[in-house]
């Protein structure tokens, strides 16, 4: 009887899932069908927790489905990096508790659930693989170091550091007036160890080796963030130096700047827009969700003026936030501009004492609208990014500076130390001394003259002395010593004259000295992460910013104070040559000179004050760093991109990592120009071949684990133990032949194999039009419908860049959209297109492959039945993609198990395989971490053109485009341009 009714209940949710299935609005092809599923299954599950009193079993099982697809809809922050964030920040609040403590139950316990609830079955969700993994990763190290466990445990709340204190707060996203404890500091920590880092444009050459330290050495990490919110500054101290680096007061601009294409209806969705528009009181915090959107909507309406709610347009999250509030307060960007240009001096300035009042009501606007833009930004950053994670980062970055002498700094540059350099300090100060010294020899040449006329008044008195009578002699005598005193008065006061006429000749170099001995004890140049001034391709990365701050002569980095404008800069040199005036003035070498050097002193400072100085200081940059030099370039400063208080620069890795680890010398390095993607794959294999077991089983044993090395504009992670690229290492034979037979070949042939039918042609060319506007799709289509068939991928994509180009009722901004990449990443996903008819048996030969992890019961889920109700869901569908067969197999494991998370890799498992079956393109050749968000690089043989590329791939191989940006890296046209790997991975390890 029980077995009867189990079985009813069985057929009953059967019957739910089918009627389900049929009711589907989406095609299989459509990626959607795949989200509508997940969230079916989402539901029922969200619905099942919900009387599970287990709190702990719904954050480690927690899908954040309706967050995530509000996020991919409005594009402007990635929902893998949001979960991850928002899952890592609450698993730090649950396991340290208000005293602080580490709960190491709770912590077996998440270790168990996370290991239960790993990989997430949905759409895109094969992102959060590699972050589950290292959070897995992390809270076993977490359980098992007694070290890391007792660093976390030291870790203290920050003193008098508001720069520490507001990144916690930012971290764990507590209220502004938060009185912060011990235990937040270790949340803080503990989420920042957590969390998945990636990369900021402009922080390559500090990401690649932090993901290192973060990654692989827990310890070093969590030593760094103790250091900095106990003395707000990171110290490296060996061989006899001290190099020292301030906490970072940014962490960094997140997606705020990313310009994307959205339309209004999308826009208005956004979780990071919604939050900062709460936190201004632009939006109502208790609102429900959907009146938040139609408030955002409402805002974003009254300031883009259109109607069409999927109207086009492209805008960044900074844009938009900026016009909102604009239009709040009432003011504009010209009266925003007066305002900052009338208090920056002030409002940026620790030399001065008082902050500027508002005044007007303009003003008062102004200022409102300054601090209320802040914390809208703060608030859209906090959902994708961890704050103390992204500052100890940038902290790290400002190590890439250290030089070793002040004469490479670029301040050193602007300065102009040397005498010939025009309105620099060193011709100021010669003009000053050269003055001195003429004074001085004028000076000595009267005394010269007069001590030669009371010489010759001595010797005459001793001539008459000699022949005078006894009476004359006595009146002579007193008359003689009296001249004879004069004489050497005289004399000793021309010495002295001479001496100083000899100290003012050597006074120059001397002064500099001392000048170049305590500048970098004043000042220090520093990684600014909000340097966005100059940026180029979104994979070249924009050079890194360096902004130069002042020091005050203090050790305490909560009292340093970075330059943002030419006053901060005026003003610091001049509190620079005044603060040292006594301690340079009481030296030996100037002992009896100290009223001259205050005289020195006040020449300098006045000068440095002169217009002529800060112009001239831009020329002596140009020419330093060979570039352009701007007419009036007070009058033109955003045009310069290196001024002497910030510039931009490639920023050194090699110096980072040396300083960082402590190193004498940089890491050894092996590079070459590359000719072309075959050499590079080979060249990279044989440094692998050729490194000792020492270091080649590390990465055998863990394919995690890192490399550093760079392309010519970018640094990241190398990864050797990256499958198939590790078995092109881990062999005896030839490294070319074995390349192009084992990796190259396969992937050649499969693409050869490949015909396209009428059918096929047609579903590419609707795919493709997708990335045009929708006033040309239809013609774009008519254009390209009927293509002669068969027709094979590289002659089909040829066929249609010749087409595009002709096309005049393209423009180029439309060209642009169905660019080679576009097309090239459009079929490497695709491909290879079936029959509709073909589906139902390689669905069945994928879960044969599969049947060690799972087995498809026919009583308990009838696969056929399944099936046919998909197909019956698409009747107009002709053909299928490999992507739509993935997603319906995902699909349909979803709803078996009846779950959308589990121990196992369903996204890994699956596209094997497809790839096994030959229902997917073969596996890409994995060799890197990009750093970026989501991508992996990867050797490919493009099916648009069929060669081997390098592409950037999602961490399956699954979606990719290829790296044309960089084809001029790669093809031997740029031979002073070089790739290189640092070998030896212990010369950056602790």
């Amino acid at each position: 009887m029980i077995k009867k009714i189990r079985h009813k209940v069985v057929e009953l949710e059967f019957e739910k899932i089918l009627s389900f299935l049929y009711s589907s609005p989406y095609p299989i092809n459509d990626r959607n069908f795949f989200a509508r599923i997940f969230t079916f299954i989402s539901q029922r599950r969200k619905r099942f927790l919900a009387k599970d009193a287990d709190n702990l079993k719904r954050v480690c099982s927690e899908e954040y489905d309706e967050l995530s697809k509000r996020l991919d809809l409005s594009k402007f922050q990635e929902s893998c990096a949001v979960r991850n964030v928002l899952k890592t920040r609450r698993l730090a609040n649950l396991l340290i508790n208000d005293k602080g403590e580490l709960n190491f139950a709770l912590l077996t316990k998440v270790i168990h659930l996370i290991s239960q609830h790993l990989y997430f079955l949905g759409p895109e969700r094969q992102h959060d693989s590699v972050r589950q993994e290292h959070l897995l990763k992390a809270l076993k190290v977490l359980n098992e170091d007694k070290d890391v466990q007792r660093q976390l445990h030291i870790i203290q709340k920050p003193y008098s550091n508001k720069i520490a204190e507001q990144l916690i707060i930012a971290t764990l996203q507590l209220p502004e007036k938060t009185t912060l404890t011990n235990a937040h500091a270790r949340r803080a920590a503990l989420s920042a160890f957590l969390c998945y880092l990636r990369q900021n444009i402009g922080s390559c050459f500090a990401t690649a080796p932090c993901l290192i330290i973060h990654d692989e050495q827990p310890l070093r990490f969590l030593l760094d963030i103790d250091e900095l919110l106990t003395t707000g500054r990171l110290k490296r101290t060996w061989g006899g130096a001290e190099y020292s680096v301030p906490l970072s007061p940014s962490w960094g601009s997140g997606d705020l700047k990313k310009v994307i294409s959205t339309s209004l209806a999308n826009l208005s969705l956004s979780p990071g827009l919604i939050a900062a528009c709460e936190v201004v009181g632009l939006v109502d915090a208790e609102a429900k969700l959907d009146a938040k959107s139609r408030k955002l909507k409402a805002l974003v309406q009254e300031i883009i003026k259109v109607q069409d709610e999927n109207f086009i347009f492209y805008i960044s999250a900074e844009q938009l936030l900026k016009v909102i509030l604009l239009k709040y307060f009432n003011i504009s960007a010209k009266d925003l501009e007066d305002y900052q240009q009338k208090t920056s001096g002030l409002m940026q300035s620790s030399l001065m004492f008082q902050v500027p009042q508002a005044g007007s009501s303009k003003g008062q606007a102004c200022a409102n609208f300054l601090l209320h833009y802040d914390k809208a930004k703060e608030a859209f950053k906090a959902l994708a990014d961890n704050a103390l994670l992204k500052a100890w980062e940038f902290t790290v970055a400002s190590f890439a500076e250290d030089k070793a002498g002040f004469t490479q700094w670029n301040l050193y540059a602007s300065l102009g130390l040397e005498p010939q350099e025009k309105g620099g300090i060193g011709q100021c100060l010669h003009a000053f001394l050269q003055k001195k010294l003429e004074e001085t020899q004028a000076k000595m040449q009267n005394l010269e003259e007069e001590h030669a006329q009371i010489y010759a008044q001595v010797k005459y008195l001793e001539g008459r002395m000699q022949h005078a009578s006894e009476k004359e002699a006595a009146w002579l005598k007193a008359e003689y010593q009296s001249k004879r005193n004069e004489f050497y008065t005289f004399e000793d006061l021309k010495n002295k004259t001479h001496r100083k006429a000899s100290r003012y000749a050597n006074l120059f170099n001397l002064i500099i000295q001392y000048y170049t001995e305590l500048f970098p004890k004043y000042f220090q140049e520093v990684y600014d992460a909000d340097m966005h001034d100059f940026t180029s391709s979104p994979y070249d990365d924009s050079p890194a910013g360096f902004r130069l701050l002042y020091k005050f002569g203090r050790n305490n980095p909560a009292s340093w104070m970075r330059i943002y404008e030419p006053s901060q800069f005026i003003d610091s040199l001049a509190s620079f040559f005044s603060t040292t005036e006594s301690e340079i003035a009481s030296s030996a070498e100037l002992e009896g000179m100290k009223d001259e050097y205050a005289e020195m002193v006040t020449a300098i400072i006045s000068h440095v004050r002169t217009q002529e100085f800060l112009e001239t200081s831009f020329h002596r940059m140009a020419a330093a760093h060979h570039s352009r030099i701007v007419p009036s370039p007070l009058e033109h400063l955003d045009q310069i991109e290196k001024k002497p208080w910030c510039y931009t620069s490639g920023g050194s890795m090699e110096t980072l990592v040396a300083t960082y680890f402590r190193r004498d010398s940089k890491p050894v390095k092996i590079s070459r120009w590359i000719e072309s993607p075959v050499e590079f794959l080979v060249f990279l294999t044989d440094i692998m071949k050729q490194s000792p077991p020492s270091i080649s089983e590390r990465f055998l044993k863990d394919n995690t684990k890192l490399m550093l090395m760079h392309s010519p504009t970018h640094a990241f992670g190398f990864r050797p133990g990256l499958s198939p690229f590790k078995e092109a290492w881990a062999n005896d034979a030839f490294t070319y032949t074995w390349i192009r037979d084992n990796l190259i070949a396969p992937m050649s042939n499969f693409i050869e194999r490949i015909r396209l039918n009428n059918e096929m042609l047609d579903y590419l060319v609707d795919s493709i039009s997708q990335g045009l506007p929708a006033r040309y799709r239809h013609s774009f289509r008519k254009k390209f419908t009927g293509l002669p068939a068969p027709m094979k991928t590289v002659d089909f994509r040829n066929y249609l860049l010749e087409q595009i180009q002709q096309e005049r009722g393209l423009g180029a901004q439309e060209r642009a959209a169905l660019s080679s990449d576009v097309i090239d990443g459009t079929l490497y996903s695709l491909l290879p297109l079936f029959s509709l008819e073909e589906l139902e048996e390689r669905v069945k030969n994928v879960f044969e492959e599969l049947k060690d992890i799972i087995f498809i019961d026919e009583n308990k889920f009838p696969l056929q039945a399944c099936l046919r109700a998909l197909i019956k869901s698409s009747p107009k569908t002709k053909v299928v993609t490999s992507q739509a067969l993935q997603d319906i197999c995902k699909a349909i494991v979803c709803l078996y198990l009846d779950r959308t998370c589990c121990s196992i890799d369903y996204h890994r498992r699956v596209i094997q395989a497809v790839q096994k079956l030959g229902y997917a393109m073969p596996s890409s050749i994995f060799f890197a971490d990009t750093n970026w968000v989501k991508d992996y690089f990867a050797f490919v043989v493009n099916p648009g053109n069929g060669s081997l590329e390098l592409w950037r791939v999602d961490v399956l191989g699954s979606t990719g485009y290829p790296m044309s940006l960089w084809e001029h890296w790669l093809n031997g046209s740029q031979r002073q341009s070089q790739w290189g790997v640092y070998p030896r991975p212990y010369e950056y390890t602790f």
